[in-house]
Order: C-alpha cells, then sequence, then structure tokens
C-alpha cells in the first residue's frame, strides 16, 4: 500500500506527517477484527449506526458485544455513535466509532449557542458520511 502525506496545523504552523495507507483505512483495512466475518469480495460493506447517545461509559460497555453480534448476524459492521467525549473506552475496544455533541451539556457550558440545530446537522452530517444501511437506537437520548 502506498503511504500519503497531510498537513497538520497548529497555531498556524503546518507540518507534513506520513500516514500509512492502511493505518488511514482503519477500522476497514482487511485485517480488522471489525470486519471479520463480514467482508466479502462480491459485495461493498454494510455499515449499522448503533446509537448510544446519552449513556455513559459504564452502561455502554455491556452493550458493545450485543451491538457487534447483532451487526454481524445482519452482515453489516457496527459503528458506536457516542455523545461522550472521551472516546479511549472505544478505542481500546477496537470498536469503530462515531461522535455526536451531548446538546444537554453544551447547553449548560454554552447556552447562546443553539446546539439542538446543531446536533441536527452533525447527525445529518455523520449519516451522509457513513451511508448505514440500518441504525439501531439502544441510547436514551431523545433528540434522535
Amino acid at each position: 500500500m502506498k503511504n500519503f502525506s497531510f498537513q497538520i496545523s497548529w497555531g498556524g504552523k503546518k507540518e507534513p506527517q506520513e500516514l500509512d495507507a492502511r493505518e488511514a483505512a482503519w477500522p476497514f483495512n482487511s485485517d480488522s477484527p471489525v470486519i471479520k466475518g463480514v467482508a466479502r469480495s462480491d459485495k461493498a460493506l454494510s455499515v449499522m449506526l448503533v446509537n448510544l447517545c446519552g449513556l455513559d461509559w459504564e452502561e455502554i460497555e455491556p452493550l458493545l458485544s450485543a451491538a457487534g453480534k447483532g451487526a454481524e448476524d445482519q452482515g453489516m459492521v457496527p459503528v458506536i455513535v457516542v455523545d461522550l467525549t472521551d472516546l479511549v473506552p472505544l478505542q481500546n475496544a477496537g470498536m469503530a466509532y462515531d461522535s455526536l455533541p451531548n446538546v444537554t451539556a453544551g447547553a449548560l457550558m454554552q447556552p447562546e449557542l443553539d446546539w439542538r440545530a446543531y446536533f441536527v446537522r452533525r447527525k445529518d452530517l455523520l449519516i451522509e458520511k457513513w451511508q448505514p444501511e440500518a441504525i439501531v437506537h439502544l441510547g436514551d437520548d431523545r433528540d434522535w
């Protein structure tokens, strides 16, 4: 696979960085455990978004294996969607994931902003990005 470079900007300075193409493809590179059992040469990967917004990590953790199994049973790759700022547990779990803003927390920090409109726009972009065949709601966030 070919390497490519991209620019990262910190305070106006740009430094080129090399990114291995296999690393950039995660979680969808061929040896990823995320696609094990669902990758096929005759069909594009199907994504199942699993909405876990509104839950804390303690509530999310036990749902991950069920979400993974449910998606695999349907021949899909689960992409976990949370509204948490700490994504390290999902990274450690080896799950494909994405995040949405927490409307309630945002409104407490900056009440002058229209967090509901921001959430809706981000959700639309997230759906456009992943092009899911299914969306499963296991969270208790009413904003979906």
